[in-house]
């Protein structure tokens, strides 16, 4: 990618990022199934394109689909939020995450939603890290929040884990610490 930072300085998953959205990966996609080995030949050309698979295709839309979740949530949109999760999926406090809680589904995802938004007036994500591991998508940032009660304003880290499965969320898991959530994307 000509004029790009050397790979070493990237932010995490951004080569994937480059090399999903670079003309080399739009090529058109035809079989190469049954066609002559052309390796060495000089009547070779790719005028047609080639196919590649990669998963880098889908670590791309797995990086989108959490950006819109932070967009999502960050507009205020808890239905777009819940239309972004499968109808079965499921959101686990991690194992040291202090409140231990699990919700299931469409129901369950509005519940902890509108729960979380009983306690903040006001409650918003910024997205510091993602970074995609396959069909697993580690974020990573804090939320900025205002108490509801109280009135007072912070920022709380938070980690978490995201299933995809199909173009949507399957599992949300809340981590306290990145490296774990990454430890555990890469395990799956």
């Amino acid at each position: 990618m000509a004029g790009s930072r050397a790979a070493s300085a990237r932010e995490p998953g951004q080569v994937r990022e480059e090399a999903a959205l670079s003309d080399t990966a739009r090529a058109p996609r035809n079989s190469l199934a049954g066609a002559k080995d052309r390796r060495a030949r000089s009547e070779a050309d790719f005028k047609e394109g080639c196919t590649v698979h990669f998963s880098l295709m889908a670590d791309a839309d797995n990086l989108d689909l959490a950006r819109r979740l932070v967009d999502l949530w960050n507009a205020g949109d808890i239905d777009g939020v819940v239309d972004l999760y499968t109808e079965d999926a499921a959101m686990i406090a991690g194992a040291d995450w202090p409140e231990q809680s699990e919700y299931r589904g469409h129901a369950g995802v509005r519940a902890n939603i509108e729960q979380w938004r009983s306690v903040w007036e006001a409650s918003r994500i910024e997205a510091e890290r993602i970074e995609a591991h396959g069909d697993r998508v580690v974020a990573s940032g804090a939320w900025i929040t205002r108490g509801r009660v109280s009135g007072i304003e912070g920022d709380m880290p938070f980690v978490v884990l995201l299933t995809v499965r199909g173009g949507k969320i399957a599992v949300l898991e809340w981590f306290t610490d990145h490296d774990e959530a990454v430890a555990a994307a890469r395990a799956a």
